[in-house]
């Protein structure tokens, strides 16, 4: 019994596998998988011999010295890094709210340092990230994640040596991170700056009273109903924000 190996097919298989695993070793979508490197390689080894078509006209610019490969691999690892980018920059937007309900509803002494972990825990956006994951595979978006790689192959073949044309899409897309995170809390906020006010016309009226002490459970309290109130308005938004990534991978691809 002969084992043939297609040269090309392989070559084309390690080349596509530099792209996959900068996805799943720098995208919090894999994250719990924790360190078990050697488990997300092999998976990402995997998932490029899965999505690599089987015709050998699929990747027609494989590189044949040591040179080319070399400059093709850095090809893949910037498009995978790229790639990776979209996706976090879709999680930061939770980050971004997270942090932001912290320091509004006073939270944020809490990460400070946490003496368990030995670093920092703030509590809204640990919840707030935890909602993302589940949400994105609640949305089935891991799906449209698995299409995308294999749409990445069809616009940018292993072996191509790709380069990004502009970094617009890359600086609209950490834009994006950051509006869409204040849109994602946009009510919760207003609700808090309102307490705010409602507090300081106390303090004003009853000079007396230290506002200070109740300012802080009033406003915690304030925050998770809110949060616990608007819950259900988020998907919209959630849809929209891990709607951008895919629309920043065809843009920046397709003008690489």
């Amino acid at each position: 019994m002969l084992l043939q190996i297609d040269a090309d097919r392989l070559m084309a298989v390690l080349l596509l596998s530099v792209r996959t695993s900068a996805v799943t070793l720098l995208t919090p979508v894999f994250s719990g998988f924790g360190r078990m490197t050697t488990v997300r390689v092999l998976f990402a080894i995997a998932l490029a011999a899965l999505l690599l078509p089987a015709r050998p006209d699929a990747y027609p610019a494989l590189p044949a010295d040591l040179a080319g490969v070399l400059l093709a691999a850095a090809g893949e690892l910037l498009a995978g890094a790229l790639m990776a980018f979209g996706l976090f920059a879709a999680f930061g937007a939770f980050a971004v709210a997270g942090k932001l309900l912290d320091v509004q509803s006073g939270l944020g002494l809490g990460s400070v340092y946490d003496p368990v972990n030995r670093a920092g825990a703030p509590l809204f956006a640990t919840i707030l990230n935890l909602v993302a994951l589940a949400a994105f595979f609640g949305m089935d978006a891991h799906h449209a994640l698995m299409r995308g790689l294999a749409w990445s192959i069809e616009q940018v073949p292993p072996g191509s040596g790709w380069q990004p044309a502009s970094v617009e899409p890359l600086l609209r897309q950490f834009g994006l991170m950051f509006s869409l995170g204040v849109a994602l809390i946009a009510p919760t906020l207003l609700c808090l700056l309102m307490v705010e006010v409602a507090l300081a016309m106390t303090s004003r009226v009853l000079p007396q009273m230290n506002v200070f002490i109740i300012a802080a459970p009033a406003k915690l309290i304030a925050a998770l109903l809110l949060v616990a109130v608007t819950a259900g308005t988020l998907e919209p938004v959630m849809a929209r924000i891990f709607g951008t990534v895919f629309s920043f991978w065809q843009e920046a691809l397709a003008h690489g």
